[in-house]
């Protein structure tokens, strides 16, 4: 009894065990509901190693009872049975007590039977929570190895990726060599054809004074005066025969021909205004040898809003004639090559958009305020818009004014910049102190913040902050370099218009990077806190 009943005991502790790790194999990753079905599967084979031992000793409970003798049993018939010699008869309490031995085993062995039926029931239990464990751990494997899947899937297409971009940055170096091969060639040629033009001109040298020496020889003999004319129109034939034989017939002779023809300054800016009289002192000026044409402004203006504000302030520019880009020797692949560029007058904001100016328009549309990274809004340059804010803006001053207001384009931006100058500032060649706000200009504001708009003084045309500040959207689409980029019109048509030009230094760019001719690009979509923008409108 007390053997049954210590099987049965830890029988319930190995099957609360079991059901406490089917609840935490649900929950559990992989790794860990692995663990606990190998766990189960022990406790499956004890639970059913008890179960024999219960079955067996329930058997023995059996033997037992049947070897009991058969007189415990109640007599069929009340009649008294004779006597047999050597046989003693049965008590009524002996009866009794057999009686009452019987009923107990009766019931011991329901209840045994009872025990092994829900000890089935419990094996069951187990056996589906251990196939429901085989499964959730099946799965857990499947699951772990699409993970691994996907993730090396990733890592392939990101050293495809690396491959690719690894693959254009050594084309892009191949290209940059390339070029410098040609540029270093071209520079051997240019000194090959110096030294061939030196020595034509030793060779001229020397022939003229061998001639001076034929007519000292001459003069000598007495060979009078007309032998001595033939020497020196001979000499001076051959001088002029060989300077014409260099000038004509080499590259370099071209080239000095060509720049005598040409304007004495690298960059040019012709300007035309009807409307002003011909200075005669500037005229004066432009035939001595200038680095730059003075040029101005023609007018300022500033537009009415309907809602009763006032645009922003606007400055008429001539038409004229610039030459975009850096020089053909410059190392800037995207500032080449060096386009002349011929513009009809237009007009272009004195400063910068201000978060005051933007501020009016947001108010008006319900558009989000730009942040101002704590530095303060007021008449400081709007920042953090991206490229379609500042085209929305355009457009709201087209409806609030009935004029054409837009971005300008790439080439309006460097012609209202420069002003008429070819060096990298518009001020000359060196970028002094205190001229702008970037990253080594000598201002309080430098590689800190934006500074206030017309902190630092204007250009010739009247435009303040082309250079530091912030960098400026425009309206041209993305082209890597100026090749093949037309002479004449406001705008060069087409490029990569998921990404636009961006113009001038900010108050984060160094020295080595600060120059009117500077290019920056970014996405359509890109907000910067060295970012805003200017406005200019069809005249």
């Amino acid at each position: 009894m007390s053997s049954i009943n210590q099987a049965k005991a830890e029988a319930q502790k190995l099957i609360k065990r079991y059901n406490q790790l089917q609840a935490e194999a649900k929950q559990a990753d992989a790794a860990e509901a692995s663990r606990k079905a190998a766990e189960a599967e022990k406790l499956v084979s004890q639970i059913s190693a008890l179960q024999g031992a219960i079955a067996k000793l329930q058997a023995k409970d059996r033997e037992a009872l049947a070897k009991k003798p058969a007189t415990t049993t109640a007599p069929p018939s009340p009649v008294p049975k004779p006597k047999v010699a050597g046989q003693e008869e049965l008590t009524p309490e002996q009866i009794k007590k057999a009686e009452a031995e019987r009923r107990e085993l009766e019931s011991r062995i329901n209840r045994i039977e009872e025990a092994q039926r829900k000890t089935r029931n419990q094996i069951d239990q187990l056996t589906r929570a251990k196939a429901e464990l085989t499964r959730l751990r099946e799965q857990a494997e499947k699951n772990a190895s699409s993970v691994a899947t996907e993730k090396r899937i990733q890592e392939e297409k990101l050293q495809k990726e690396l491959a690719s971009l690894i693959a254009k940055k050594e084309a892009e170096h191949s290209n940059l060599k390339k070029e410098m091969e040609l540029i270093r060639s071209q520079a051997e040629k240019d000194a090959e054809l110096l030294k061939v033009q030196r020595d034509a001109a030793r060779a001229m040298m020397e022939k003229q004074k061998k001639l001076e020496l034929e007519k000292i020889k001459i003069r000598h003999r007495g060979g009078g005066h007309k032998a001595v004319w033939i020497g020196v129109g001979v000499g001076g034939v051959m001088s002029v025969l060989t300077v014409a034989v260099v000038l004509l017939f080499t590259p370099i002779g071209q080239n000095l021909l060509s720049s005598q023809q040409a304007s004495p300054s690298p960059r040019e800016t012709k300007v035309s205004s009807p409307e002003k009289p011909v200075d005669q002192s500037a005229v004066a000026e432009e035939e001595s040898p200038p680095t730059a044409v003075r040029v101005q402004a023609v007018g300022t203006f500033q537009d009415r809003l309907s809602n009763g504000g006032a645009g922003p302030i606007m400055l008429i520019l001539p038409e004229g004639s610039f030459l975009m880009g850096s020089s053909n020797s410059s190392l800037n692949q995207d500032e080449r090559p060096q386009v002349k560029v011929s513009l009809q007058s237009f007009s272009i904001s004195k400063y910068e958009i201000t978060f005051d100016e933007y501020d009016a328009f947001a108010a008006t549309t319900g558009k989000e305020l730009p942040r101002d990274q704590g530095w303060g809004r007021g008449n400081r340059p709007v920042i953090n818009v991206n490229w379609e804010e500042a085209s929305e803006y355009s457009k709201w001053l087209t409806e609030q004014t009935g004029n054409q207001y837009r971005l300008p384009s790439e080439r309006e931006w460097e012609y209202a910049a420069a002003a008429g100058t070819s060096t990298a500032f518009w001020w000359g060649y060196e970028i002094g102190r205190n001229n702008a706000n970037c990253g080594s200009c000598g201002s309080q504001w430098d590689a800190k913040q934006t500074a206030p708009v017309g902190s630092f003084p204007a250009n010739a045309f009247g435009l303040h902050d082309t250079i530091g500040n912030i960098m400026e959207w425009t309206n041209s689409c993305y082209r890597s370099s100026y090749r093949g980029a037309p002479g004449f019109g406001q705008e060069w048509e087409g490029g990569n218009c998921s990404k636009r030009m961006v113009r001038g230094p900010s108050f984060k760019t160094y020295e080595k990077d600060v120059r009117t001719t500077r290019r920056f690009s970014y996405s359509s979509r890109t907000r910067m806190d060295s970012l805003g923008f200017r406005v200019a409108r069809a005249n």
